[in-house]
């Protein structure tokens, strides 16, 4: 008799186009440490009289559904997570793909480089078409290269700009940024033999920025199902919804988010109804890589920080046959958090005894295509008691609230920068 296990329990995420109905398809398979969302509906017992000591049988009470989910905080799926808890991001090209063809020699005669699906060979003299001279030396020969690709007709040619470096490499950069130049292709002959080497299949480094903001009246819905393939279970979830995010900065240890969740439904099969799941990458961002400012400089000094983000979601408790829930509407946003800082300036308690706010920013970068920064941007601290007790540091925990700034005119800001076309 199988037995379910935590290490082959799976997710699969989908988000609705109507509240409470899963879609056909397009589920993703999401990464996650635990959760505990599920359904339940609790019995009633009976306050019947008159039928002896013994009770009658109990009723069903209201069904609910909900739970925490927690999720590493990554380059790439946290995007989804993001989203459902505030909205659609706006998407732009933040850079553009590059690559290189590094020639080691002079190519031979009929040797060939392939850029974006294109052929142009190299011949001893009279080149025509997509044909290019060797030249008296290499340099002269990347010179007559890049000529002929920078005046070629062909549409997928003129994607990219072209020049060299060196007088042995090849440059190539698509002309414009954000992921679609990261499937713009290269290729080197090796017989007969080019001498170049290609940086990669594919150019890289395009990448796309996908802003979060606070503060939008309309959040959308998910679909999730948790598989237990042993048993077989696989329990699907519909009209989900992000109320909370919660997460913590430290010295060391795994980097994740805890994300409270409210659902309409449960509902359970022997199969899935996700279908076939794709995924994304998963590139963990670790605590190594965060970062706290404020006010433009570094934060020192700080021992930890916790952060959550609440959507305060109103549930509508309609009356219906099935005891299930109408929705769940955004109210009014919290962000609160808290500094647990070691005594070595005044920065932050003169900020707390001013009254006046301060942005924070908290940052993760491990390159420059993949980076997520979340900014408080009007962050009002408490004054706390100057505790001393005992012979070593003395710290201060500042449990502060942020809220909506001047400019911009939103309380908080996600910026999530990777190589996803759009979430």
């Amino acid at each position: 008799m199988a037995r379910a296990q935590g290490a082959r329990a799976q997710m699969a995420l989908a988000f609705e186009s109507l509240y409470g109905t899963p879609p056909g398809s397009g589920f993703k398979q999401v990464p996650f440490a635990s959760t505990s969302l599920g359904g339940e509906q609790p019995l009633l017992g009976s306050e019947l009289l008159g039928y002896g000591r013994d009770p009658q049988a109990p009723i069903k009470d209201a069904f609910s559904a909900g739970g925490d989910v927690v999720v590493p905080i990554d380059v790439e799926n946290i995007g989804f997570w993001l989203k459902a808890a505030f909205g659609a991001p706006t998407t732009a090209g933040v850079a553009a793909a590059a690559g290189t063809i590094v020639f080691s020699g002079q190519p031979a005669v009929n040797a060939t480089i392939t850029i974006n699906g294109t052929t142009f060979t190299f011949v001893a003299s009279g080149a025509t078409g997509n044909q290019v001279n060797i030249g008296a030396n290499l340099a002269a020969t990347l010179t007559n290269i890049v000529t002929i690709l920078l005046a070629s007709v062909v549409a997928g040619v003129l994607l990219a700009n072209y020049g060299q470096t060196g007088g042995t490499t090849l440059t190539v950069t698509y002309k414009t940024t954000g992921t679609a130049g990261n499937a713009f292709t290269l290729a080197a002959s090796t017989s007969p033999a080019s001498a170049g080497t290609v940086s990669g299949a594919t150019l890289t480094g395009g990448a796309n920025t996908h802003t979060f903001v606070s503060g939008g009246w309309t959040l959308p819905s998910l679909a999730l199902e948790t598989q237990m393939p042993e048993v077989p279970r696989f329990a699907m979830y519909s009209g989900v919804m992000v109320d909370k995010l919660q997460w913590e900065m430290r010295r060391s240890g795994l980097l994740t988010m805890t994300a409270s969740l409210i659902a309409q439904n449960e509902t359970v099969a022997a199969a899935t109804a996700a279908g076939a799941l794709t995924a994304q990458n998963l590139q963990r961002f670790g605590h190594f890589n965060g970062s706290i400012t404020r006010l433009g400089s570094a934060l020192a000094n700080i021992l930890s920080a916790r952060v959550q983000y609440d959507n305060n979601l109103d549930t509508i408790e309609s009356i219906r046959n099935d005891g299930r829930i109408d929705g769940a509407d955004p109210s009014i946003t919290a962000l609160t958090g808290s500094l647990e800082a070691r005594f070595a300036d005044l920065a932050l308690f003169n900020q707390a005894v001013a009254g006046t706010p301060c942005d924070l920013v908290f940052a993760w970068t491990i390159s420059a295509t993949a980076a997520l920064t979340f900014t408080a941007h009007a962050v009002y601290l408490p004054r706390p008691k100057a505790e001393i007790q005992g012979p070593k540091g003395i710290q201060a925990t500042f449990d502060w609230q942020a809220a909506i700034a001047v400019s911009p005119a939103r309380m908080c800001t996600f910026v999530l920068t990777n190589t996803v076309a759009g979430y």
